[in-house]
């Protein structure tokens, strides 16, 4: 009798055991990148705009290049000004500091960047004594939010305090970062494009120079900026064009802007009302664009803020510009930005590096060359000369008849 007892117990408690084990839940961690911002008011920061001796590179960002000048930003830390007077030996001249500086743009003695929010003017006459002569505010209203964070008018973010923590998850569910996180690392850069009759920029840019016109894109607009006088830019026009804008490239008269959801081609022989004048729909991805007087090359990326899962170049017939028409798609790895010198398109492919195809017949273009470029980010062709920048810095070729790329210097870390 006192056996049966007993193994009657035994029997419960198992029972009571496995039921309790079946209440609980699975628990998975996740290892985050916590990001705490370091604030500072606009206006002191605004008031201490200086340039200091050239420092260590960071991290790469944008570039234009005029002349014999390299501007590159530094993203959200400032811009680096490198003397480009030979290409096989770059000579770091200056450090301007900008908190939250993405895009740059440089006419004659000025140079045009972003400061969060707002849109700044700089006299660079003497590139190590910069003067700020204007504040254009609220250009992109987009990036008062930053990693969770709102700025609003007063402050900007100077600095981040990074701290790696763990946190438990239950059910195995994968909140992303932003979601129930408010300050987990999860920013990737907005991106843009330009060229313009002095200097030029990579195809990743949101500031164009045309003629005296600043070209400049945010998420939902674009916008025309008067430079007759460069240290006074006044607005002229404007127009709306959806959501998603992220890039500019100027080909003659027309502004090919790429978008999340698409292309579209705009009419700047009038800057002070730009007209679309056609479009071209593609699935969610982001896309800077190249282009001449017949076709338009478009790369499309998945990525942290590019949504689907398309990585892969359109070919576009855009003779008919009110009707661009897809002529050919190719696969490719992670794509940025890209440069064209007829008849070949150089891609910055993300961790495949940087590619050079031969883009003489669309139905069948041809893979020339293929460089160890680590993350390859954007290029600039001017001549015979190509400027990539990767993870690691800006690397200069000379460009081959054959349209291949010959190694001239690398400047970074």
């Amino acid at each position: 009798m006192k056996l049966l007892m007993v193994k009657g117990k035994i029997f419960l408690a198992l029972i009571a055991c496995l039921s309790f084990s079946a209440c609980i839940k699975d628990k998975v961690t996740r290892t985050y990148t916590i990001q705490t911002p370091v604030f500072a008011s606009k206006a002191s920061v605004l008031a201490g705009i200086s340039a200091a001796p050239a420092r260590e590179i960071k991290e790469t960002g944008k570039i234009f290049w005029l002349g014999s000048w390299i501007f590159m930003s530094d993203p959200a830390r400032g811009i680096h000004i490198i003397n480009n007077s030979n290409p096989a030996a770059p000579k770091p001249e200056a450090f301007i500091a900008l908190p939250g500086n993405i895009d740059i743009a440089v006419k004659g003695n000025t140079l045009y960047a972003d400061l969060f929010t707002d849109l700044l003017v700089l006299d660079i006459s003497n590139p190590l004594n910069p003067e700020l002569k204007k504040t254009i505010k609220d250009v992109f209203p987009e990036r008062a939010w930053v990693n969770g964070y709102y700025l609003d008018s007063t402050k900007v973010i100077v600095d981040w305090i990074k701290k790696d923590t763990t946190v438990d998850i239950e059910d195995g569910s994968r909140p992303m970062p932003g979601f129930g996180c408010i300050n987990c690392s999860f920013a990737e850069l907005n991106a843009g494009a330009g060229k313009s009759q002095d200097g030029k920029a990579g195809s990743m840019a949101r500031l164009s120079i045309v003629n005296d016109n600043l070209f400049v894109v945010n998420t939902g607009k674009l916008m025309s900026y008067s430079l007759s006088n460069y240290l006074n830019p006044t607005i002229q026009g404007d127009l709306v064009l959806g959501w998603g804008i992220e890039t500019l490239y100027p080909f003659k008269d027309k502004l090919f802007i790429g978008s999340s959801n698409g292309m579209y081609i705009t009419d700047i022989q009038n800057p002070a009302s730009p007209q679309l004048l056609g479009s071209f729909i593609h699935a969610t991805a982001c896309d800077p664009v190249v282009a001449d007087d017949n076709y338009a090359y478009v790369t499309l990326r998945t990525g942290n803020f590019c949504a689907g899962n398309s990585n892969q170049l359109d070919i576009l017939d855009v003779s008919n510009v009110m009707q661009p028409k897809l002529i050919k798609t190719y696969p490719l790895s992670n794509p940025h930005g890209l440069a064209l010198k007829d008849p070949f398109l150089y891609i910055c492919d993300g961790k495949s590096g940087l590619k050079v195809y031969n883009v003489s017949n669309k139905q069948s273009i041809q893979l020339k060359q293929q460089l160890d470029v680590e993350d390859a980010f954007d290029i600039i062709i001017r001549e015979n000369l190509a400027l990539v920048v990767g993870k690691k810095g800006l690397s200069q070729y000379k460009i081959q008849a054959d349209g291949k790329l010959a190694f001239l210097s690398r400047y970074g870390y």
